[in-house]
């Protein structure tokens, strides 16, 4: 009786299972809105993964395009632990030594990479794609080619996996390359709930990257916004403590893509996972205030057709690489 009484008093006095921890870098000189929260949004949904933003400092980070800010989470010197996953999104600029050597460091020591979009240039800079497949945004593929011809860059997937670095295509593929990532930590009953709690399509690999491209249908819709800059829109993303954070950065970003408007925060907030928004301290007079009610792009692009006209959403979706680009009726 008293062994399994001591056997039990052990067990209890076992500790947790720690969560596998997911830490997304920033920098405060810009980071893009879409890379560096879909991951945030979706892996904090889920419940299953601590996921912090991490940078140099803690001073507030500029996100791009739009008009707001985010407070980082954590410097890299105070993480808990060695992560398990390092995300790293299209900052600016590309090549920072420090951050490269620290990203190596996590290489060396097997933690999982995982770059979104043009995330994928501080990877090849930093020499951890070469010998490896890769992807990442469409615009990019044809320079990053020449200048890192080690790499083997494919266009027939939203995400590549090669051994333990990912890389995504172009921005809004960082939502379904966050649910597979999520798959691969939680397990797939898990990566659905949270999906389903999100609103957004399950993750699907198989991608038709050649079919973006700089058309005329694409050149005349950027000139046409180009044209009408000087009288574009402000655009108020309006948000409150408690906002969807995955709702508010597609807006955030779709917006802001239009060539004929700008999108803003509304306000200082607090997300409904932590995240800290920024507004701008003297916010212009918005033309049209839009409520981010969902994380599915689709939402954001709809919203612009009805606002602006097809054209301008297909050349959104051009620029985010999303599949609504492949409508034509």
């Amino acid at each position: 009786m008293l062994r399994l009484l001591a056997l039990f008093l052990c067990l209890i006095a076992l500790p947790a299972q720690a969560r596998p921890l997911v830490v997304i870098l920033a920098d405060a000189r810009g980071t893009e809105t879409t890379d560096l929260i879909a991951p945030y949004a979706v892996l904090a949904e889920s419940g299953a993964v601590e996921v912090r933003i991490v940078a140099a400092s803690l001073a507030p980070v500029r996100l791009m395009p739009g008009l707001a800010w985010i407070r980082p989470q954590a410097t890299y010197a105070e993480l808990p632990r060695e992560p398990d996953v390092v995300v790293v999104p299209f900052m600016m600029p590309a090549y920072d030594p420090a951050r490269d050597a620290w990203l190596r460091e996590r290489a060396k020591r097997g933690v999982r990479i995982v770059a979104i979009c043009a995330g994928a240039e501080t990877l090849a800079r930093a020499g951890l794609l070469d010998g490896r497949a890769a992807t990442t945004h469409w615009f990019e593929l044809g320079r990053l080619g020449k200048a890192y011809p080690n790499v083997r860059w494919r266009r027939d997937q939203r995400w590549v996996t090669d051994g333990a670095i990912t890389t995504t295509a172009g921005v809004t593929a960082s939502i379904p390359a966050s649910l597979a990532l999520l798959r691969d930590l939680a397990g797939e009953e898990v990566m659905r709930a949270t999906a389903r709690r999100l609103s957004v399509p399950l993750p699907a690999q198989a991608h038709d990257g050649a079919a973006f491209r700089v058309g005329m249908d694409a050149v005349f819709s950027g000139l046409t916004g180009w044209a009408n800059a000087w009288r574009g829109e402000k655009v108020a993303v309006r948000i409150e403590d408690g906002f969807d954070d995955l709702a508010f950065a597609t807006a955030l970003d779709a917006w802001s893509r239009t060539n004929r408007s700008e999108a803003f925060a509304s306000a200082n907030a607090v997300s409904r996972h932590g995240l800290e928004v920024i507004a701008p301290t003297r916010p212009p007079r918005a033309a049209r205030t839009v409520e981010p009610r969902s994380g599915d792009p689709a939402a954001a692009l709809n919203a612009i057709a009805a606002a602006y006209g097809k054209a301008t959403a297909r050349y959104v979706a051009l620029t985010l690489e999303h599949p609504y680009w492949l409508v034509r009726d």
